[in-house]
């Protein structure tokens, strides 16, 4: 008796530790998740989504399995093996040129050129932006406009990549990007919009900085918000300013080629100048990850627009994870989201203030570096800029 009591007594602090070990355990992997998902909220977003993808083919299929269980079991008086199928009727196959496709200087460049084959290949490997330079150097002018000279291109376009030290990822996005747009024979001009200073990125103000500046050097008639990390798969995905608002990326890899949600604007997104205005831009209270594009899809929802999306699989696209260096979450973007359609006649191009940027002109694009800081005053700003 006295041995059970004795023993019986130990158990006590053994049980205690055990349960202080598996508290701190579970402790410090909450704290090691949370760490993850705010350092490198991207990443842990797309391993959400594979998981929220697998557990949902895993239900389809269990159910599709059944419902064919359940079916054959119904039929099987009336399983015919001799099933046949037509194979005489093929599904029509329409060609990707218009009929009588025929073009010439003094005429408007039509939408599709028989350069635009589809789906190509993306080749990830790092290299040296020189390697860009002896490919294009000689087509294309300072400050990255290129223009076609075998017809009249009917649109301006402005592309806007929000930059910070993603040298490596640059060399990459021109490789494909290049030569796709001229094959589309589109009037172009790349700028790369780079944030200086030490405040946490902001990608929509500097959307904002770059529409802005971009406006004073040319008149374009639309504009494409593109990821640097975003490389298209398919070069019939068409970049000029038809069908605006537009969202292209669809379709990326680190998603399964499933779209996010049925709101979901990000990636690579263009919207025709006017709209742009009349929406007032994106907002510049973003700094930090995630939250920008939802904001502004609520903008042109409430601006009457409809956004448009590429057919079939012209929407995809990879990303470029190595080298990727990503901004910390910012934690205040679902306070601002509960509030974006009060915000937006405030928040936007009619409050946008920075410092006068540094433009330089490169061969491949626009260089416009800007330092920019926070706006605490949005009422103020706004009176400000309609004096």
């Amino acid at each position: 008796m006295k041995l059970r009591r004795l023993f019986g007594q130990r158990k006590a602090p053994i049980r205690s530790l055990w349960f202080f070990m598996l508290m701190a355990a579970m402790g410090w992997i909450c704290i090691s998740v949370t760490y993850f998902i705010y350092t490198v909220p991207g990443t842990a977003n797309s391993y959400l989504y594979r998981f929220i993808l697998m557990k949902t083919a895993l239900f389809s299929s269990v159910r599709s399995a059944g419902a064919d269980i359940v079916r054959i079991v119904r039929n099987s008086d009336s399983l015919d093996d001799s099933y046949k199928t037509d194979i005489g009727k093929a599904a029509e196959t329409t060609t990707f040129l218009p009929q009588n496709f025929t073009f010439s200087p003094n005429e408007t460049c039509p939408e599709k050129f028989k350069e635009m084959t589809g789906p190509f290949y993306v080749n990830m490997t790092e290299i040296p932006l020189d390697d860009i330079y002896a490919n294009f150097s000689r087509i294309i002018d300072m400050g990255g406009r290129w223009r076609p000279k075998d017809c009249i291109p009917p649109f301006k376009v402005a592309f806007l990549i929000p930059f910070r030290k993603r040298h490596h990822h640059l060399p990459i996005l021109l490789r494909h990007l290049l030569p796709m747009l001229m094959k589309q024979h589109l009037d172009f001009t790349i700028f790369l919009v780079e944030q200086s200073g030490e405040y946490p990125f902001n990608r929509a103000m500097l959307f904002n900085v770059g529409f802005t500046e971009a406006m004073k050097r040319d008149k374009f008639d639309c504009f494409i918000f593109h990821d640097i990390d975003h490389i298209p798969e398919n070069d019939r995905t068409y970049y000029g300013c038809v069908d605006m608002p537009r969202h292209y990326a669809t379709q990326l890899d680190i998603h399964m080629y499933h779209l996010e949600y049925e709101d979901f604007f990000g990636g690579v997104s263009g919207v025709g100048t006017s709209q742009f205005r009349k929406v007032n831009g994106f907002s510049n209270q973003f700094w930090g990850w995630g939250g920008e594009d939802d904001d502004f899809y609520t903008r042109i929802k409430q601006g009457g627009y409809n956004v448009s999306r590429p057919p079939d699989a012209y929407g995809r696209y990879q990303s470029i994870t190595k080298n990727h260096l990503q901004e910390a979450q910012f934690l205040g973007r679902f306070s601002l989201l509960k509030h974006s359609a009060e915000r937006n006649f405030i928040d936007g191009l009619n409050s946008l203030h920075y410092k006068t940027p540094i433009i330089t002109l490169t061969r491949f694009y626009t260089n416009i570096t800007v330092d920019l800081r926070p706006i605490k005053d949005l009422t103020s700003a706004t009176e400000q800029t309609l004096k």
